[in-house]
């Protein structure tokens, strides 16, 4: 089975239906992004879709991962005990390492900012302050 295959049966199997479409608008958003090397595009789409499993579920990493891709996706998983901005910080300062976590947090960012129904005023502000950092 391909990394987004596994991908997306582990987010069926772990998000609720709120967060699995929004993990396909973010795998979507990386699909599009022209920045992706094509070398990487696949692992990139696969963590989009995979991006809050550690975060929002009881998913735990297995042996189907490279420990690259545990990496990445451990970098787009925020400690409770971290604030936002250092959160941001720590995706950036990795950038060259690990630029499939950045490219998935740009896409994810996108998809909050474009959700009209669900973007509160908090929210709003908290992704347009962090935007800067990572650009």
């Amino acid at each position: 089975m391909s990394d987004i295959g596994y991908a997306l049966r582990t987010a069926k199997q772990y998000y609720s239906e709120k967060g699995y479409d929004h993990a396909i608008r973010v795998a979507g958003y990386v699909a599009e992004n022209p920045m992706v090397t094509e070398d990487k595009m696949d692992t990139s789409i696969a963590l989009a879709i995979m991006h809050d499993l550690l975060e929002d579920t009881d998913y735990k990493c297995d042996g189907r991962l490279t420990v690259h891709f545990i990496d990445s996706l451990k970098l787009l998983t925020r400690d409770k005990k971290e604030t936002y901005e250092d959160y941001i910080s720590r995706i950036k300062a990795n950038v060259s390492k690990f630029p499939e976590s950045y490219w998935v947090k740009l896409a994810d960012m996108k998809d909050h900012l474009s959700q009209k129904e669900t973007l509160t005023d908090k929210l709003r502000d908290k992704y347009l302050s962090a935007l800067p950092e990572l650009l």
